[in-house]
């Protein structure tokens, strides 16, 4: 009997760690080669006002500031400000974008970063994206975050040696970027085509096309068995009460300066930085997210 429940024990165990070892989670980022992010913001959902500033945060929290090549923002290059002309703050769309991306740049250290308004001027924006695709080896690898249409990275990796594409990932989570290339917001001004998530992934991830990496993670507005970086802005509460704030990491009132960002799209009681999940789970291989796993980046700085 008893050499029975030790048969039954050591079977249980076995099982625990085999189960451990299907849900461990496996970073995409492994501590070599560059990081490319496009968002919007600029038109429609103004999510990004918040998501843009704490993405940037979590990179500079791993100390990646220099591994952040490209930064392209207000990537809706349709045109900006229709469904957000004004806000409280009397600042536009355009505006806000231009505060969240280049301010949280100076905030957070990110002197070497290439910073672009992709509405201003499209065609910079995707050979510039083009251009570091290029750049991509196997000793360094690129990984694109689209936090926004996929019309500036379909384009930019449209235009890129193919032979490259292999060395470059792409992670995209909202369905919402994901189609609205093809289908735009407003019957009437917002007209327009270009790169859907399907689209770019039909053309460049088989052999033909370059092998390109897609990946497409859960949606991190949150779900019944996950939150998401959509969360109660209580669930933000540490930005202004973490100790963490006056590391040596950090510029003093930077934290500060992030939490009024995320102050900037409130959605029923919620902060909305959701975008920023992509930056949780590049880290932590954890695509079911929360606000909690953005804190224990925070508040763990690596400095360089």
């Amino acid at each position: 009997m008893k050499n029975r429940r030790f048969v039954i024990t050591c079977g249980l165990i076995i099982s625990m760690f085999n189960m451990g070892n299907v849900f461990a989670q496996t970073p995409i980022w492994q501590g070599k080669g560059r990081i490319a992010i496009s968002s919007d913001g600029n038109e429609h959902d103004h999510d990004d006002w918040a998501a843009t500033p704490l993405s940037l945060a979590l990179v500079a929290a791993k100390g990646l500031q220099d591994n952040l090549v490209l930064y392209t923002y207000s990537d809706h290059v349709w045109g900006s400000n229709q469904d957000h002309p004004t806000s409280k703050s009397g600042l536009n769309s355009y505006q806000h974008m231009r505060e969240s991306a280049l301010k949280c740049g100076e905030w957070f250290g990110f002197n070497n970063t290439n910073f672009i308004c992709a509405v201003d001027n499209a065609e910079v924006a995707y050979n510039a994206l083009r251009d570091e695709i290029n750049k991509s080896s196997e000793e360094n690898p690129l990984v694109i975050i689209a936090a926004g249409p996929m019309q500036v990275v379909g384009e930019a990796i449209n235009r890129a040696d193919v032979s490259k594409r292999q060395y470059v990932s792409l992670i995209s989570h909202s369905g919402w970027n994901d189609n609205h290339s093809d289908k735009p917001h407003k019957q009437y001004w917002d007209t327009h085509s270009g790169w859907t998530f399907k689209e770019i992934k039909a053309a460049f991830s088989g052999e033909e096309g370059g092998r390109l990496k897609c990946i497409h993670i859960t949606d991190q507005n949150g779900r019944d068995d996950y939150e998401g970086l959509r969360a109660p802005k209580e669930k933000f509460d540490w930005i202004k009460t973490s100790e963490a704030q006056n590391n040596k990491a950090y510029k003093k009132g930077a934290w500060e300066w992030l939490y009024t960002r995320l102050e900037t799209c409130v959605k029923k009681g919620d902060f909305d930085p959701s975008d920023a999940g992509m930056v949780v789970y590049l880290f932590t291989g954890i695509e079911k997210t929360n606000p909690e796993l953005a804190k224990e980046i925070m508040e763990n700085p690596v400095f360089k």
